[in-house]
């Protein structure tokens, strides 16, 4: 028996006011989990953008832009908490002493993955209803068929090793027109060894990413798995996904061919192959979080809530993180019956009530000897 009094009163009244708080907290708010390495969700603002590069920092160390709005803090629109961040790249968007338009950002160093590291990653990424996401390929420009891809917007990179980087980072993954698709490359080549169609690309629709990888240089022993809004994409895909005695570093945002938008390029009929505006391309990026573990991912934040013209974004055909079918992940149900990020926050806040009472009564007991 617990008794009654004030002790007793005193622990009714605190459980009653947590079960009117509790569902309006985020579940990060509840508890810390071990297991998240590092979150970059811009939640600090404009702050969140560069500068957080010692180890333990969250949000982004640098960026390598020529003007302030190539990479801006919006709340709108955002998958998660209050902000998200817009990239924007156009023709002359040249940083330092690199060729292509770039408008990129990067992780503290901590970050950077050696041969071996198990991770799981979780991001969203929005490609607005205008994006383009192919161009006429400027040294083909009498065949209409050759086209120049808008870029990528997240990408390992690899080190050298303190040198000058030579080559296509290792891994990149974009949109094109029409689907979202990853890029394994030949460091021979710089190109694609394996360019993976992953899903169909919607416009103007936050796409929950989950991506779990073990980075190896070595055949056999690097994987990849890939979940976007739910559905697994891309079963364990084993294959070397980094360059022999070099480590991977994150970079997200836009990065493409430096030709794209060049308002001096003419076909061959002496046509301008653009216009005069450099040809933006934009996308925006929000709630990136790296976990040592499937459930640091899934569950440290509820998110949104999918667009109302969101249906099934593979018929409730796909394999779940659970091994199961259909679109649901883990507590958050991201993309539960539909193609979008599935609202997970009442109802996860709900289900702590029940808990925390537990906590409360069982506290209680102890004290009074129960």
């Amino acid at each position: 028996m617990l008794g009654s009094g004030p002790s007793m009163e005193n622990s009714q009244k605190i459980i009653l006011v947590l079960t009117f708080l509790v569902p309006g907290l985020p579940v990060a708010a509840q508890q810390t989990d071990p297991d998240v390495i590092w979150k970059g969700d811009f939640e600090a603002g404009a702050s969140s953008l560069s500068g957080h590069c010692s180890a333990g920092d969250d949000q982004w160390c640098s960026i390598e832009t020529i003007r302030p709005q190539q990479i801006q803090v919006v709340a709108d629109p955002v998958a998660q908490g209050n902000y998200a961040a817009r990239f924007e790249v156009k023709y002359g968007d040249v940083f330092s002493y690199y060729s292509d338009a770039r408008s990129l950002m990067s992780g503290p160093p901590a970050l950077w993955e050696n041969e071996g590291n198990e991770r799981w990653y979780r991001w969203q990424a929005l490609w607005p209803q205008d994006w383009v996401g192919s161009f006429p390929k400027w040294d083909e420009l009498s065949n209409p068929s050759a086209r120049s891809s808008a870029g990528s917007f997240v990408e390992w990179h690899h080190d050298a090793n303190g040198g000058v980087e030579h080559g296509s980072a290792p891994l990149y993954i974009g949109a094109g027109d029409s689907d979202i698709w990853l890029c394994l490359v030949d460091q021979a080549t710089s190109s694609c060894r394996e360019n993976i169609s992953l899903a169909p690309l919607q416009r103007s629709h936050w796409h929950d990413f989950i991506m779990h990888a073990k980075w190896s240089s070595q055949p056999g022993v690097g994987f990849l798995e890939l979940w976007i809004d739910g559905v697994n994409v891309l079963p364990k895909h084993v294959a070397p996904n980094m360059y022999p005695g070099m480590r991977n570093y994150l970079e997200v945002g836009l990065y493409r061919n430096g030709h794209i938008g060049d308002p001096n390029l003419l076909y061959p009929n002496g046509q301008h192959v653009y216009g005069t505006n450099g040809t933006p391309g934009v996308a925006y990026l929000d709630g990136f979080i790296i976990g040592k573990t499937q459930q640091s991912v899934l569950n440290e934040r509820p998110w949104g809530t999918p667009p109302p013209d969101a249906g099934p974004a593979d018929g409730g055909t796909g394999q779940d993180l659970d091994g199961g079918t259909g679109p649901q992940v883990g507590l958050a149900t991201v993309g539960s019956g539909g193609g979008g990020c599935a609202s997970g926050g009442p109802q996860l806040a709900w289900l702590a009530v029940p808990l925390l009472a537990l906590a409360f009564t069982r506290r209680l007991r102890i004290r009074r000897g129960a």
